[in-house]
């Protein structure tokens, strides 16, 4: 099989009323999909509906009571939700709407041309263009192409992997992340402020500024996840439930619904709130408050009659030289205990990825046991 037919884009143009066996989701999760178009109007049109909160983080830069409301308003969100919507983030919309614009003309291209930025995650390889293969505990295969790369510290990235077609892929997306590193060091201070902490705190501890010697920036990964239209979206997903590792990930996408979280024992479908960008806090900024702030469990579903387009930064630690464990002060009172072990970074996307690939192997020799194969 060619990389191009392996390409989700390219299934779903060849007009198949059924999808492949490795796209369709075990039994178990099947009751609660369905078409993101459907299931978000239906969510519109119930207001006993939850919903995602929606904060205006605006009034930080002002003193006075607004400014506490701000920060208050963030560590609700954070601490019951893991996400929330973000209203005066500072992103103008002339810049979303030129970053919207890159994304799509770049998957707009002929499958083939997009091929010359295929990565290759068997050779270790991760940043590119690609579709993601089956490396999960269920062993299904999502329904999404994407393409992912560092976009800051812009001295790091490896240009090669940006598109050079569109060519205003490059200024647009260097011009846009520099723009979110800003934006992360903001919410960092008001969620520092929110656990009573000094407002530098959570930024110096995923910078390693307690560590003689470290300083490194934060690095923060796009990947832009394309939807093609699905025949079956009551039985695939564009991508499985899971938590991020980064501290924390915004996100925007082209008007298409599809974000569901889980909250309270339910799936919640995000509606549309204009001039928001969507932030989850990920596992990294859990471990660091030690459970305080949740690490939101989230996926992506995908529609029969529209096309998604979804841009994620992940704003992470580096990956080495940062040890990640719950801040000193949140345990100097001896009423809570450490929830988790020091790692690394590296360290802790490693234990993730051992986890999964342990849960498909138990998965796989149940199914083995019960005279069932499984691929």
């Amino acid at each position: 099989m060619t990389d191009v037919e392996l390409r989700v884009e390219a299934l779903s143009l060849s007009g198949v009323s059924a999808i492949p066996p490795e796209y369709v989701r075990p039994e178990e999760e099947r009751a609660d999909l369905g078409d993101a178009l459907e299931l978000a109007r239906a969510a519109s049109d119930d207001d006993a509906t939850a919903r995602i909160p929606v904060v205006d983080i605006s009034a930080f830069d002002n003193d006075g009571d607004g400014r506490h409301a701000c920060v208050e308003a963030v560590r609700a969100a954070a601490e019951e939700w893991g996400v929330m919507h973000i209203a005066g983030h500072g992103l103008p919309g002339d810049v979303l709407g030129r970053l919207r614009a890159a994304g799509e003309a770049f998957f707009a291209l002929p499958i083939a041309e997009k091929e010359a930025y295929a990565n290759d995650p068997a050779a270790g390889r991760l940043q590119g263009y690609g579709s993601k293969l089956a490396a999960n505990a269920s062993g299904k295969r999502e329904w999404e192409d994407y393409l992912f790369h560092l976009v800051h510290p812009d001295h790091l990235a490896d240009h090669s992997l940006w598109p050079a077609n569109p060519p205003e892929y490059v200024p647009v997306s260097r011009d846009f992340g520099g723009r979110v590193r800003t934006l992360a060091s903001k919410l960092l201070a008001i969620l520092s402020l929110g656990l009573g902490l000094p407002e530098e705190t959570l930024e110096r501890r995923l910078r390693g500024h307690e560590l003689a010697g470290v300083d490194d920036d934060l690095l923060l990964q796009l990947k832009i996840n394309y939807y093609p239209r699905c025949p079956r979206p009551d039985l695939a997903v564009g991508v499985e439930a899971h938590t991020d590792v980064s501290a924390l990930s915004f996100i925007l996408h082209n008007g298409v619904p599809g974000l569901q979280v889980h909250h309270a024992g339910s799936w919640v479908t995000a509606r549309p709130e204009p001039g928001t960008i969507v932030v989850h806090v990920g596992d990294a900024l859990e471990i660091l408050t030690n459970g305080r702030y949740t690490s939101v469990l989230h996926r992506g579903l995908v529609s029969r009659d529209a096309v998604r387009l979804s841009w994620v930064v992940f704003c992470e630690p580096p990956p080495e030289s940062v040890l990640l464990q719950p801040v000193p002060e949140l345990l100097a009172d001896g009423a809570d205990k450490p929830l988790f072990a020091p790692r690394t970074f590296k360290q802790h996307v490693q234990r993730k990825l051992f986890k999964k690939l342990k849960d498909q192997q138990d998965n796989n020799a149940a199914a083995a046991s019960n005279g069932m194969i499984t691929k």
